[in-house]
């Protein structure tokens, strides 16, 4: 029941915001403007602090009179308490000024603003609530392309991981972020060797931060020559969840999702398909996705190999192939099915030979496929400037007696 000796507040007056009420608009809206999202407090300074630079700007005008924005509002009560926090909104000085500005009033009107309002905050609360968002470690790799370096940026990944709900970690090495940085151009010597101990540095950190219980998902954002990011995938670990990033042109990383995703066929050359089940010492796998491998460049010893071929079915390979991430989660299926298909037609097989023109996605999933105790080490190859394919990595080592690392050493 309303206190009879409660004084009528004078709506024509301006009231004052309680230090509480500023406290819940500022942890409510995360410190940023609720309609532009810019940050309101630190990015300028003065000579010894930091400016505040947020502004509390009323729904319901700050009185009821006229001559206030959204002041009077016919259909609502005039008797609101006009400095309550649910009035209220966390605002940068141009967005204030925008708002309460006479042209503008007609289009910003009180119920917009509460739906701009519960928009923004419900988004703060969705991204800060405990367990609301996957917890997720980004792995960066990047690399000279084309005469300039190409990584995915800090901003770029923010964007694309808070869009799938996760929450990625990128404050400190062992707890969220780690980067490979592959300096140099892929016909420069040693850069092969460069671009294997550098990747296998970086994954054995992931590798401990998984055992130590640190990581649970791995987000990979990869640029890199194609056999750099087959071993990348052949070092991650396979015991943890882990979502593959396509960069798409002028599109980010997040994948599109248009058209109808894309399956696969599986090739046999006639050399593959007359040997099936005699000693072969060297298996061939293409995998023709972005572009067609001219299997007239390969190198000569391999001319009578048995070649097993992955391409997409009924339609030309395209850079533009992974427009759905279920198109990338077929070609890991698919491709673990030619592996099987090799492995079964020519289990005496010492060595396969990897040839693909793959986007990088793809490239990285593939190198996720091969299982290293059971399958033989996998030479990957390069594309030369000349068009000829060169092996560059040899992979899938562990638990076989190799001649060396190097890729093109004798084969058994």
């Amino acid at each position: 029941m309303e206190d009879a000796d409660q004084p009528v507040r004078d709506t024509t007056i301006r009231g004052t915001i309680k230090e509480t009420v500023r406290y819940a608009l500022w942890g409510k809206g995360a410190g940023r403007c609720t309609i532009c999202n810019h940050r309101l407090f630190g990015e300028e300074h003065t000579y010894l602090h930091s400016i505040n630079a947020a502004e509390a700007a009323h729904i319901r005008g700050a009185t009821g009179t006229a001559g206030s924005p959204r002041g009077v509002i016919q259909g609502e009560p005039d008797d609101l308490d006009r400095e309550a926090e649910e009035n209220l909104l966390l605002l940068c000085h141009t967005c204030h000024k925008m708002i309460d500005d006479k042209a503008h009033v007609a289009f910003f009107t009180a119920p917009k603003l509460r739906e701009l309002k519960a928009r923004h905050e419900s988004r703060v609360e969705r991204v800060t609530e405990d367990g609301g968002l996957t917890r997720t470690a980004v792995i960066r790799v990047g690399s000279d392309v084309r005469g300039s370096f190409s990584m995915a940026s800090r901003r770029e990944v923010a964007d694309t991981v808070i869009a799938h709900d996760y929450l990625g970690l990128v404050d400190s090495q062992r707890s969220g972020q780690f980067v490979c940085e592959l300096s140099g151009e892929a016909i420069d010597d040693g850069y092969w060797d460069m671009a294997g101990s550098m990747i296998r540095r970086t994954l054995s950190q992931v590798r401990q931060a998984v055992a130590d219980d640190e990581i649970t998902h791995i987000s990979v954002f990869a640029i890199a020559p194609i056999p750099a990011l087959v071993l990348l995938g052949a070092e991650l670990d396979d015991k943890v969840d882990t979502r593959l990033w396509q960069k798409h042109r002028g599109a980010g990383w997040s994948y599109p999702s248009q058209g109808s995703p894309v399956s696969f066929a599986l090739e046999r050359s006639s050399q593959a398909s007359r040997d099936e089940g005699r000693d072969a010492t060297d298996v061939v796998l293409i995998c023709s996705l972005s572009a067609e491998v001219d299997t007239a460049r390969l190198p000569t010893d391999l001319a009578d190999v048995p070649v097993f071929t992955l391409r997409p079915d009924g339609i030309t390979p395209t850079p533009t192939l992974l427009e759905h991430e279920d198109t990338l989660m077929a070609f890991g299926k698919s491709f673990r099915d030619m592996l099987g298909a090799a492995e079964q037609a020519y289990p005496g097989a010492g060595r396969w030979h990897l040839i693909g023109a793959l986007p990088v996605a793809a490239a990285v999933e593939a190198g996720r496929a091969f299982m290293r105790e059971t399958q033989p080490p996998v030479a990957v190859y390069q594309r030369t400037v000349d068009g000829a394919y060169e092996a560059v990595l040899l992979i899938n080592q562990q638990g076989r007696d190799t001649s060396a690392n190097d890729p093109k050493a004798s084969r058994p």
